[in-house]
């Protein structure tokens, strides 16, 4: 994951992952035979899992201090950014549809977990969904554009915060 975050999708080298995970090309290729694209989708996934996998859905915690903790959690991944933050960037703007899918997968557990927290259904209505969607899109730019601006993260969560809660009371004022 290293070597595909710091160095992209097209351009990291087969023999520095294989070097890195101590095992020849030819390994590198039993594992993953397509290669490249192979390697793509594994880290792809792996960033996915590793940006949802702990969202916080507990409805012991208020509200308040869920949205908090997933919020910080995410802020922490975009700010240093860590290597499952460039890779689920990177892997938002790619047109394989394979890559495209993972992606989507992972962008609706966290719609669900958003809607289970703050809407209480893990389905949320047609047009709670497409703002969270959007919202998701708003996220990641707003965190990309304040670490190199050197935007304070603690500004970022409550904003982060406040943004999601007036697009959910805007979808539901038009649903209703």
């Amino acid at each position: 994951m290293p070597v595909v975050a710091r160095d992209g999708f097209s351009s990291f080298s087969l023999d520095e992952v294989a070097d890195r995970a101590d095992v020849t090309r030819n390994l590198l290729y039993h594992y993953f035979p397509d290669g490249r694209s192979d390697i793509i989708r594994a880290v792809a996934e792996q960033a996915g899992h590793a940006l949802t996998d702990d969202w916080v859905t507990d409805e012991s915690i208020p509200l308040p201090e869920r949205l908090v903790m997933n919020n910080a959690r995410m802020v922490a991944h975009a700010m240093e950014p860590s290597d499952e933050w460039v890779i689920y960037q990177l892997a938002r703007g790619s047109t394989d549809p394979e890559l495209r899918a993972a992606i989507n997968h992972f962008t609706e557990i966290v719609i669900t977990a958003v809607s289970s927290n703050n809407l209480g259904t893990e389905d949320p209505p047609p047009l709670a969904k497409v703002a969270l969607k959007g919202y998701l899109g708003f996220f990641g730019t707003v965190l990309d554009e304040a670490r190199e601006t050197g935007t304070p993260p603690d500004l970022l969560v409550d904003l982060l915060g406040e943004t999601l809660t007036a697009a959910l009371k805007s979808a539901k004022r038009h649903t209703s």
